[in-house]
């Protein structure tokens, strides 16, 4: 009876697991499709160059952004998970306050850097439009820091909620109303996601008020503040060179090929981002519970959740796949007629998307179990390769050549990050976790069926 009463409630653990991962990668995918067609309608109401160089702005402000949380987003998961967990909530809440001051400061400068150097670098540009993407590159870098600390001080609901759909929600309506009535410009297009991020900001930080008045601390304790720098600046580091890896593609492929190229491989990374959406989703529902488990001790429950999350994203992610082999020129044609061409960079692209999330969320696991400084030299060497290569292919081949490029060094990485994962940190985050379990289930049913058949010979 004992027994059974604990497989049951093993099994509900699990069911719980799985829920909450297909929620996370739910929020991440609505949040991707939404991105997808606000660029849909961008293109069809724009020229091949236009869309392409608003697709090089929307890059180049993504990376300005991580670049400006300056590593906060990720310590604030590690700091406030490592002191909730030892119910030290003065210390806890004192690092989230000084994340904040941090990442207001460090926005503001990454913002007015931008309206001082825009017109230097690209004096074409209007001034209406920088100052209208200066402003989103302040919220985004905000709405950052708020969604990875609200992730862990509220939930991983809340949190993706503000930072995937309401602000994107908004965006699309002004896209559709601008599309139809009046076409579309850039500063329309920036100032629209910038509003929508203010009100996901409020959202976000209504919830985690409450969750302070659960939790409040009579008075905060900011004695850490030495160990939180040296701590963020190897994430800060990491947090530069995945963003690089993230955005630096379509800006480098406008440089050495042309605004078109890099509007085609915009197209393509757009469709391919919902692999990545869902292995964010992953990363998210483990991102809030990884620092709390490893550090309590707990490191077999904190296996089984990551067991469980990247079962649930090979079976979603598995037909999408072959739904891409299948009918990609036709889902490219949403774009235009033009870009059906393009399915052979979509092809690359959403296979080693494939096989990343495979992969599982090794490097959220070592980023917030004490081994960042490890992840962020490993990512750095291979990004550093990763952008000569894309860059060569790219000159030479086009999108194509930039999909080659970028498969061909992040597939085997995250193969290796999750070998390194499990050395270091003693948990198995790829689907390889799964088939060891399923193996190690049937070989001891198959010594309780042999053990069971000797008793009864011996009867």
């Amino acid at each position: 009876m004992k027994e059974r009463l604990e497989r049951l409630l093993a099994r509900l653990k699990a069911q719980r697991a799985a829920m909450g991962a297909v929620v996370a990668m739910g929020l991440k995918a609505g949040g991707a499709l939404m991105t997808l067609a606000v660029f849909t309608l961008a293109a069809r109401a724009m020229t091949a160059d236009e869309f392409g160089r608003l697709a090089i702005w929307f890059n180049a402000v993504g990376f300005l952004a991580v670049a400006a949380v300056f590593g906060q987003d990720t310590l604030i998961a590690r700091s406030y998970g490592e002191y909730a967990g030892r119910d030290d909530y003065a210390k806890a809440w004192g690092a989230y306050r000084f994340g904040w001051l941090m990442t207001i400061a460090s926005g503001a400068a990454f913002a007015c850097a931008m309206l001082f150097l825009g017109p230097l670098f690209f004096p074409d540009i209007s001034r209406t439009a920088l100052t209208a993407a200066a402003f989103f590159l302040f919220t985004q870098t905000l709405l950052h820091y708020s969604s990875h600390s609200s992730r862990v001080i509220v939930n991983f609901v809340v949190s993706e909620t503000t930072r995937e759909l309401i602000w994107r929600a908004l965006l699309l309506c002004v896209v559709i109303y601008a599309v139809l009535h009046q076409g579309l410009t850039p500063a329309e297009f920036f100032l629209a996601a910038a509003i929508g991020q203010v009100i996901a900001l409020a959202v976000a930080m209504r919830y985690v008020y409450l969750s302070y008045r659960a939790h409040a601390a009579v008075e905060l304790d900011y004695s850490d503040r030495p160990v939180w720098l040296s701590r963020g600046l190897p994430m800060w580091q990491s947090a530069i060179v995945e963003a690089a890896s993230l955005y630096f593609d379509v800006m480098l492929i406008g440089y050495v090929a042309s605004p078109a190229a890099a509007g085609e491989y915009f197209a393509a990374q757009r469709i391919a981002n919902v692999f990545m959406m869902v292995l964010t989703g992953l990363n998210t529902y483990s991102f809030s519970h990884s620092a709390h488990l490893y550090f309590s001790g707990q490191t077999q429950k904190l296996q089984d959740i990551l067991r469980t999350l990247v079962l649930v994203s090979t079976a979603m992610l598995t037909p999408l796949l072959l739904v891409i082999y299948a009918f990609g020129p036709q889902i490219l044609t949403i774009f235009g007629a033009a870009y059906a061409n393009v399915f052979p960079t979509l092809a690359v692209l959403a296979t080693a998307c494939f096989i990343m999330s495979t992969c599982g969320s090794a490097s959220v696991i070592l980023l917030t179990t004490g081994h960042e400084l490890l992840y962020s030299r490993v990512i750095t060497v291979a990004t550093l390769g990763r952008i000569a290569l894309t860059a060569l292919l790219a000159w030479r081949f086009g999108a194509f050549g930039a999909a080659c490029g970028w498969a061909l060094v992040n597939a085997p990485l995250f193969m290796a990050l999750s070998v390194v994962c499990k050395r270091m940190v003693g948990v198995d985050t790829s689907i390889l976790s799964v088939v060891h379990h399923l193996h190690e289930k049937m070989s001891a049913k198959g010594f309780r069926g042999s053990a069971t058949g000797r008793q009864g010979e011996g009867a």
